[in-house]
């Protein structure tokens, strides 16, 4: 087999990628599981997994268990899905130093959402937002983003709410929110 050293920056993304192929067979070893069903009580081989944070296998209840926690916090109102991706210049720094790196991606993140929402001409409220660091794209890459639930309006000086003017098409300009977020890390 092909050594995966190439493929990844550093160690910890070999032993992500090793957990994963592993995972729920033999190689992890398993346990007989007896079915509770009075009309069966077979015996059934299953396979431990690997536990790791990354694998879809092992954590998909996890994630189904925290999209529940959310979905109670939730106001009901219309959200939006908001995604900012570090730029790509700056993806090796997130190996030497991830902690200040992805720390910064939140913070600009979100004083880029507060400084459009309390705009007047798009919104003039408070936002709220709930954001998840995703640091690997779909091809196990490193690429450093955020995925941002943003509700559809936000809380004015006087209380109330005030709905988004964007008709459900987008929350803030895109183009507009892009270029202040890259001017944001440049300086």
């Amino acid at each position: 087999m092909e050594s995966l050293s190439k493929y990844c920056y550093n160690s910890w993304q070999t032993r992500t990628l090793h957990a994963l192929r592993k995972c729920r067979t033999a190689a992890l070893g398993g346990h007989i599981d007896r079915c509770n069903n009075p009309s069966c009580h077979r015996l059934h081989l299953s396979y431990n997994s690997c536990r790791n944070r990354h694998c879809p296998k092992c954590q998909g209840h996890k994630k189904e268990q925290w999209i529940q926690a959310r979905e109670e916090e939730l106001l009901n109102v219309p959200y939006f899905h908001v995604v900012f991706t570090l730029p790509s210049a700056l993806n090796r720094l997130c190996l030497y130093e991830p902690k200040n790196i992805y720390a910064l991606l939140f913070k600009i993140t979100w004083q880029v959402i507060q400084d459009f929402a309390s705009n007047h001409k798009f919104l003039g409220a408070k936002p709220g937002m709930i954001a998840i660091l995703h640091t690997w794209g779909q091809n196990l890459s490193l690429h450093p983003h955020l995925h941002c639930i943003v509700p559809g309006g936000g809380i004015t000086q006087s209380g109330k709410w005030r709905s988004a003017k964007s008709n459900g098409k987008y929350l803030f300009p895109v183009k507009a929110m892009s270029k202040n977020f890259f001017y944001d890390f440049r300086y």
